[in-house]
């Protein structure tokens, strides 16, 4: 059985809400969000479909503080 494909993995500590990788998704599975409810207060990148992601992992590159890296994700079975 193939493995899963890696996963973009956000580290909330150094993601500041730029929205650079939310621009550079082709698929469009991240987002900013916020923790609260109303959308107000600080932003930070979500993988919101990881279904959808092909894992190209150009939100790693364009990501100017390292605060995304790709991580395998576990299968099913295992």
């Amino acid at each position: 059985m193939p493995r899963p494909p890696p996963l973009p993995l956000i580290d909330l500590d150094r993601c500041t809400g730029c929205g650079r990788c939310v621009a550079v998704c082709p698929p469009h599975v991240l987002w900013l969000d916020t923790e609260t409810p109303t959308g107000m207060g600080p932003k930070h990148a979500v993988l919101h479909n990881p279904a959808g992601c092909t894992s190209c992992a150009e939100c790693v590159i364009i990501c100017p503080f390292d605060a995304i890296s790709m991580k395998r994700r576990q299968s099913s079975n295992s």
